[in-house]
């Protein structure tokens, strides 16, 4: 493994683990308002993940 992957690796951990650490704190502070902006967040990307879903399938065939 390259010092570079090593290095990206160690910066991903970092990063997960800050982000989740973070995440963890705001839960504790503020319910409320993660759990509120949590579900917006999830119902944003259910509705983008359907419209993608929607979009890449086969077309309508023309008729005649």
């Amino acid at each position: 493994m390259s010092i570079k992957q090593k290095i990206a690796r160690k910066a991903v951990k970092t990063t997960a683990k800050h982000t989740a650490h973070g995440t963890a704190s705001k839960l504790k502070r503020n319910p409320m308002r993660s759990t509120t902006l949590l579900g917006l967040g999830a119902a944003v990307g259910l509705l983008a993940g359907w419209l993608l879903g929607r979009s890449g399938g086969d077309p309508e065939p023309a008729a005649g």
